[in-house]
């Protein structure tokens, strides 16, 4: 039963891709397979020699200096560090963007991407590492060739002023430390891995947006020793950044964990809360996209 069911839906992304232009694959995969619907939307990509040329150009021109998926797990499993990532909504959007909704926070991006990472926090960027054998190759491609077809790689390096010194993490680590291949039991022991050394035993403050589903479901934080919330707007959060900011420095010590899940809003959160000496963990859609699914599997 379950080799018919793999293969129907193989045959069934496969039609839709001969025959349906991506934003309709988008909302009728959506609504079949809600649970990984940006998964079978890019195993439907498919790369001709153009595309090809342009994600081995993307390889060669961008940043070297970006770890990998483990050592980025692995330094953020051993170290009290803050992690802040600026991933393709925050790039793509905020920064490279002609015409910005909130400068300041684009601003604010940039000034991130150019300090880079210290021994406080990680920060966090793309990886256009395409062929990386790590991860789920279509993935990375498919990331890849979404920035081909709105940005230039070659004007993205002449425009964003980056730290050639420090190393950067993987924005993605905690996404593709999740590997298809892994069993459903070996997916669990790396998500109650992280679970046991970074939340665990923990007082933790989630700035979350109206739409997380954090509140609703605390199977990954259940060994936290108290918990408290600031529920910030579904969209738009930068809008009250200040607020935000001010609600979590004036009313929280030092010793709270912040768990944030809040888009570009997060990024900038982090790094100004490490530097108030909080611990913050920019996590973005990692508990949606991995844990609930995860937790179905147990």
């Amino acid at each position: 039963m379950n080799l018919v069911k793999k293969y129907s839906r193989k045959i069934f992304r496969e039609v839709l891709r001969l025959f349906l232009p991506i934003e309709q694959r988008e909302r009728i995969l959506g609504y079949f397979y809600p649970d990984d619907r940006i998964g079978y939307i890019v195993r439907t990509i498919k790369f001709d020699i153009r595309d090809i040329d342009i994600l081995l150009e993307s390889q060669q021109l961008y940043l070297k200096n970006i770890i990998s998926v483990e050592q980025t797990m692995e330094y953020f499993l051993n170290n009290e560090i803050s992690i802040s990532r600026i991933g393709d909504g925050e790039e793509l959007c905020n920064i490279l963007s002609t015409s910005v909704q909130f400068p300041e926070m684009s601003r604010r991006l940039r000034e991130i991407l150019a300090k880079g990472s210290d021994n406080k926090c990680l920060v966090c960027i793309n990886n256009f590492n395409v062929f990386d054998r790590t991860i789920p190759e279509f993935y990375r491609k498919a990331y890849a060739w979404t920035w081909s077809k709105r940005f230039s790689v070659k004007d993205m390096m002449k425009n964003v002023k980056y730290n050639l010194t420090d190393n950067y993490g993987d924005a993605y680590f905690l996404l593709f430390y999740f590997k298809e291949t892994d069993s459903a039991e070996t997916k669990l022991a790396k998500l109650m891995e992280i679970k046991n050394k970074k939340f665990d035993g923990k007082k933790i403050l989630y700035v979350l947006s109206g739409q997380s589903n954090i509140p609703k479901d605390d199977f990954f934080f259940n060994g936290a020793v108290e918990k408290k919330f600031i529920i910030a707007p579904p969209h738009n959060a930068f809008s009250e950044y200040d607020r935000i900011y001010s609600e979590i420095t004036e009313n929280y010590a030092t010793d709270w964990l912040v768990y944030l899940e809040l888009g570009a809003c997060a990024t900038i959160l982090s790094w100004a809360l490490t530097q108030k000496g909080y611990q913050a963990i920019d996590a973005g859609d990692f508990y949606n996209r991995i844990v609930i699914p995860i937790k179905k599997c147990k």
